[in-house]
């Protein structure tokens, strides 16, 4: 009954306005039924009352506080100019005013139409001539009456509530200079890109202008600076804001997105190189100020490689004494690495080592660390005799330190930078900071640590933690350029002896983690800002995913208390608007529904009341997709696929891009690669260029070869023809495609052709029993016909033997990989072996079970009689070295280069691959034609011991039968072993996917 009403009042208001139906309707055509609710939602208001529906009209504002909003123009297109004013006639906040200048544009029909305005709170000045941008908009401010300026393009458009946003939060704080939050709006009314920014962080600002837009200020300082500069044309804003930022630090940042950016082909929005001058303008801009803050030749600004990124940098007149503090126990591999790269790349010279011996118990290790003494004079060793707290560790190392700057640093780090250690200092000794950290990569290049964000998954975490570290800056700021941040991590923290003295050293209360935390929250509480710098970088040797259950409960419970306000209120240096639950930036679903959105207002407020913890009930990888309606003549095949990028395409990845080459070169069908999960990098743009065409979801273009980037998709549709076909390569691929069609089906009537399914696991089974189980589950019982290709027989057995049903069902085998086969080709009749146990060790993928491997292993150690002469390796992902007993450790080599996997295959003589999965995974199969003796599991109809004489499949897979079999392998141990040239066709096969001309069959019937 309720819909029957809605549907009325639409009707209803529709008769009344016709001009909104029609809009309406071209929302639906171009941008799809999802959001045309969205819009139809958010356009007209309904609440239920007493058995009717009727219309709610929205809330109207007035305030003692004037807003004058300066626009200057030129040659502006009308149409832009009007929907500027439009939208600023429309704000429910009603005391403001609009001051124009026209710089003199010689299009005469904008300066008729300027004349032509009616409304008596919009003045006009019409310039006689052109004074360029400062001028103008100083002339448009000459105008102005009001107590804050707002500055606003000529073609952008303000959100409903952005003027009594910006009041609300004048009369909370006192705000002298406000910001808010922004994202793009381009010429069809379509919003991407938001900008969700932190609150004020003087470094970042130093670093770019990241306030943007929409920004305003008392009108009395722009009165006190002296207004605009025509000799920093180009970046006039950020001239004026530096010396605006100069006279008060009240300054607010509303986070919320209130200004739509408009991308036309000639703003800075659409391209931020179509105004080359206003990066040396912006140079120019900052470096004055830096003169009138800290006096000439004390800071000094650069250009970095990214357009509109700047790098400041505090020149030292002599270098201060520098303590870098360094505990373990015993580790001396990890030592050893840190010290030498510390030793080799540094540059700053003034520096001491003090190695803290926590009870290390090898006698390595003693003696390495007497040859650092000998070698080193500025190495100290001091025995730290306690049981391990870090934060004790760190206070009894300063008080042997005689520097004026203390390093705290992880053993398992490795320096990249040669200036790490200078840019570290430069920041520590300025009388404002509290702590300074770095960029920390994972040995994959990825980001192990870019800031810590306070209550990022209900405790504290890194942001941008997984990522590729590169400039990017949508929805959040981006990682590679210096900000402020509430806190660092402590295996690289740069804190003064200054600041030590004026707010104490580390909790000892703390034992594990936390007290870098709370020693940055500190320095914040004393009125010091933390330091984030991209230029630190190391590498740090961390496993992805921290052991929690060697934490205290201690350091739980302290740290309960620290993050209490910061999950009520949020990290100030993070934003509302973004999911504290994933490090990697994106926009909280609930978020995007932006202005209107009481019921999420409402659900706050609730959880305020009642103290309850609000839940988390986005399941992230079905973001949805939304399709529009295309007239595209051909017939073309999609590939649904997370990235195309290099430190992405491996395994599963790598092999459906070389089915979908081999499928559209039989098929003969337009291609369109669509990236669900991750934007292209430079390097697979130009990988990919030459044959395809990089087409923005917008755009309804017609080329042959397309590639999409689609893993920012909100309010974005992507157009799709009868002719459309899908391929996908993973189940969220998969859900978000055929959840797509049900919609698309029922408003344009258009049914998807048949599906095709690349599977590569039985992909529920990556999860607990769950929602993503089903979900999962539920991608392969689509209503729509569908074709499987499966990556083995085996696994298409087991979907069989699991009652699965397809319209089509293909496999293929898996086959040796091109460089391993190049590399097995040159293995002579007899290969000397090593006494060495390859391990595929990958403790963050549950599938490996690698807790497993390890118990088996620390069994095995106490059996094999001649352990002493074993070597155990551990290849697939970095972790720490793991103690297994009786004098052995299990050693992790991390990611291997093909050729490095090939050289270590070559001379191990016993190798361990567990998958907890009926797909029989590569290690086993590449270790077992390199003559390596290898023990895997059974899983249902999985059983690989038929596949050759190397490999022992063990249906009881508990740790004593694989520690039995490991001593029965390693009892036969010979030097050399004669070469094998088995398995022929998983060595080399170039007919893997001649199946497709039977896809070509199916497909071309239809």
């Amino acid at each position: 009954m309720n819909r029957i009403r809605k549907l009325a009042a639409v009707v209803k208001e529709g008769v009344s306005n016709p001009e909104k139906i029609k809009k309406g309707l071209k929302v639906l055509k171009n941008q799809g039924p999802v959001i045309f609710k969205e819009r139809l939602s958010n356009s007209i208001n309904y609440e239920p009352g007493y058995g009717r529906t009727r219309k709610v009209k929205l809330k109207s504002y007035s305030g003692d506080i004037l807003f004058s909003i300066v626009m200057p123009v030129y040659n502006v297109d009308l149409k832009w100019l009007d929907k500027a004013i439009e939208s600023i006639e429309k704000q429910n906040y009603k005391n403001w005013e609009i001051c124009i200048a026209d710089d003199c544009s010689p299009n005469q029909e904008v300066r008729e139409h300027l004349l032509s305005i009616s409304n008596n709170k919009i003045k006009v000045k019409l310039l006689d001539k052109n004074q360029g941008i400062s001028g103008a908009t100083n002339e448009a401010a000459s105008l102005a009456s009001g107590d804050y300026i707002l500055l606003m393009d000529n073609d952008d458009e303000l959100a409903h509530s952005a003027l009594h946003e910006f009041y609300q939060k004048i009369k909370k704080d006192g705000s002298e200079i406000l910001y808010s939050d922004m994202d793009i709006i381009d010429a069809k009314g379509r919003t991407r890109d938001p900008l969700c920014k932190p609150d004020w962080s003087p470094d970042l600002f130093l670093s770019q202008m990241y306030l943007g837009h929409l920004v305003g200020f008392k009108k009395s300082l722009f009165d006190e600076v002296g207004g605009f500069r025509s000799e920093f044309n180009g970046s006039q804003d950020y001239d004026l804001l530096l010396r605006v930022t100069e006279k008060t630090d009240k300054i607010g940042h509303v986070a919320e997105i209130l200004y739509h950016w408009r991308d036309l082909p000639s703003s800075t929005a659409a391209n931020p190189e179509s105004k080359p001058y206003a990066q040396i303008a912006g140079l120019n801009a900052i470096q004055e100020h830096l003169n009138r803050v800290y006096g000439s030749g004390k800071a000094i600004a650069h250009e970095t490689d990214n357009l509109f990124v700047y790098d400041v940098r505090y020149p030292m007149e002599e270098e201060p004494m520098v303590s870098i503090i360094i505990p373990i126990k015993d580790h001396v591999e990890l030592l050893k690495a840190a010290i030498d790269s510390i030793f080799e790349k540094t540059t700053y010279k003034h520096y001491e080592i003090i190695v803290l011996n926590n009870n290390s118990e090898k006698e390595e290790t003693f003696a390495y660390l007497r040859e650092l003494v000998e070698c080193h004079e500025n190495v100290r060793v001091e025995d730290a005799l306690f049981e391990f707290n870090w934060s004790k560790l760190n206070n009894y190392g300063m008080q042997f330190a005689k520097g004026d700057v203390f390093v705290c640093l992880n053993n398992d780090v490795k320096v990249i930078e040669p200036e790490w250690l200078t840019r570290l200092v430069e920041k520590a000794i300025r009388s404002d900071v509290g702590v300074v950290g770095g960029l920390l990569l994972y040995e994959d290049n990825t980001i192990q640590h870019a800031g810590v964000v306070i209550g990022m998954g209900g405790w504290a975490d890194h942001v941008f933690k997984g990522m590729t570290p590169q400039h990017y800056g949508s929805p959040f700021i981006s990682p590679m350029v210096t900000r402020n941040v509430s806190a660092v991590t402590g295996a690289c923290l740069a804190v003064s002896r200054k600041t030590i003295e004026k707010i104490g050293g580390f909790n000892e209360q703390f034992i594990v983690c936390g007290s870098d935390i709370e020693l940055a929250l500190r320095a914040n509480k004393h009125g010091l800002v933390n330091i984030y710098d991209p230029n630190v970088k190391l590498y740090h040797f961390e496993s992805k995913s921290r052991d929690a259950s060697k934490i205290p409960q201690i350091d739980f419970d302290l740290s309960d208390k620290m993050y209490k306000d910061y999950r009520k209120n949020g990290d100030p240096y993070f934003n509302r608007n973004l999911d504290y639950y994933c490090c990697q930036p994106k926009i909280r679903t609930s978020a995007v529904l932006a202005e209107s959105d009481k019921e999420e207002k409402m659900l706050l407020r609730r959880k305020r009341e009642t103290g309850l913890p609000q839940l988390d009930t986005n399941v992230y990888e079905i973001t949805p997709f939304t399709f529009r309606k295309a007239d595209y003549e051909n017939r073309r095949i999609n590939l649904l696929v997370p990235s195309i990028n290099a430190e992405h395409v491996f395994g599963g990845i790598s092999t459906a891009l070389k089915f979908f080459d081999t499928l559209v070169n039989a098929l003969g069908y337009d291609a369109r690669i669509i990236l669900t999960d991750a934007e292209p990098d430079k390097e697979a743009i130009k990988k990919y260029s030459g044959n395809y065409t990089f087409v923005k979801a917008e755009d309804d273009l017609k080329d042959k070869k397309q590639i999409v980037p689609y893993s920012n998709r909100f309010n974005r549709s992507i157009p799709v023809s009868e002719k459309d076909y899908f391929l996908f390569t993973g189940w969220w691929t998969a859900y978000c495609c055929q959840d797509a069609y049900v919609g698309f089906e029922s408003t344009f009537g258009i049914k998807p052709n048949t599906f095709l399914y690349f599977i590569q696991d039985y992909e529920p089974g990556f999860y607990s029993w769950s929602t993503k189980y089903l979900l999962a589950d539920s991608t392969y019982k689509n209503d729509y016909p569908t074709i499987a290709i499966f990556n083995s027989m085996l696994l298409k057995e087991y979907f069989e033997n699991n009652h699965y049903h397809f319209a089509h069902s293909f496999a293929f085998d898996p086959v040796l990989n091109d460089g391993l086969r190049n590399a097995l080709e040159k293995i002579p009749e007899q290969v000397r072996k090593k006494k060495q146990i390859l391990v595929y060790g990958r403790p963050g993928t549950e599938r490996n079970a690698f807790n497993l491997v390890v118990a088996a292993l620390k069994k095995w150690v106490f059996m094999q009689p001649d352990i002493e002469e074993w070597e155990i390796l551990s290849a697939g992902e970095m972790h720490r070295t793991v103690a297994l007993g009786n004098g052995k450790e299990l050693t992790s080599v991390g990611k291997l280069s093909i050729e490095e996997y090939a050289n270590m295959l070559e001379e191990s003589y016993a190798g361990i691959s567990l998958m907890c999965s009926p797909h029989p995974s590569y290690p086993p199969l590449e270790m077992s034609v390199f003559d390596v003796k290898t023990i895997t599991n059974t899983y249902a109809n999985k059983d690989l011991k038929e596949f050759n004489e190397n490999i022992i499949s063990l249906d009881n897979i508990s740790p004593m039968n694989i520690a039995k079999h490991l001593v029965e392998i390693c009892k036969s141990y010979q030097t050399e072993v004669r070469h094998i040239a088995a398995n022929p066709l998983y060595v080399k096969n170039d007919h893997v996917f001649d199946f497709v001309e039977d896809i070509k069959k199916i497909l071309d019937e239809e």
